[in-house]
């Protein structure tokens, strides 16, 4: 078993990068593997309770839905939260100190940027 972690940094309204992340997720936990997958930067904003398909966006409430059944960690990075003034998560995600996330990103096997 390998840890793998998938970081998401992009801004999800104007690309679907962060939904394939997500969506790539799901399937490497088909694996047997643990995975994580970090929220950092503007990818923060994936993790907030809006309504993307208001704008034509993709939604991610699959993803959300189907990860933690999978048994796969969902953690955003509080400094990014605070810069952004993200004050809330959706319910899978869990805001974390950027200490827990370096040490999640030491721990991998593999670490796949989004």
């Amino acid at each position: 078993m390998k840890n793998i972690t998938v970081i998401v940094r992009n801004l999800p309204l104007n690309t679907r990068r962060n939904a394939e992340a997500l969506r790539m997720s799901v399937g490497l936990t088909l694996c047997g593997d643990k995975v994580t997958v970090i929220f950092m930067d503007d990818g923060v904003y994936s993790a907030t309770p809006a309504k993307p398909e208001l704008v034509g966006a993709p939604t991610l409430k699959k993803e959300f839905e189907a990860l933690p059944m999978m048994k796969c960690a969902m953690i955003a990075d509080k400094p990014s939260m605070e810069k952004r003034g993200v004050k809330s998560l959706v319910s899978n995600v869990k805001a974390a100190g950027r200490d827990e996330i370096v040490r999640t990103i030491e721990g991998s096997d593999i670490v796949i940027p989004f």
